[in-house]
């Protein structure tokens, strides 16, 4: 995985935070309507296009770890939570690099980012 920096991108001050916020809290629920949005740039709907792609391989991840059988009654709350943490921690990472100005790639998960972005991108 690189990180490269990027001078001058995105909205500044407030703006900013919230983008990030959005897109990197909320997933892929969060970042497809930044990626729809006309007046997002180019850098935020990077991000947003990775958040998405990442939160929806972190959701299936958590479905399929909660729903593994432990007992009849109880699923399996314990192991499910460490997805969670982890979504957290590639949150918290991808809030930092996009307020840096930076860029990261994780190369299956470009291709898939840059896929999403043309789609949705001639879906408006």
């Amino acid at each position: 995985m690189s990180v490269t920096k990027t001078e001058g991108v995105g909205t500044k001050g407030t703006g900013r935070v919230t983008n990030a916020f959005i897109a990197y809290i909320f997933g892929f629920v969060g970042g497809v309507p930044l990626i729809l949005m006309k007046d997002t740039d180019e850098f935020t709907r990077v991000h947003a296009a990775y958040s998405s792609v990442m939160g929806f391989f972190a959701w299936l991840a958590f479905m399929a770890v909660w729903h593994m059988p432990v007992n009849r009654v109880y699923p399996n709350f314990g192991p499910a939570m460490y997805v969670v943490y982890a979504w957290l921690i590639y949150a918290a990472f991808g809030m930092y690099t996009y307020l840096r100005g930076r860029t990261y790639r994780i190369p299956v998960i470009d291709r898939m980012a840059k896929g999403l972005i043309r789609a949705l991108s001639n879906a408006v």
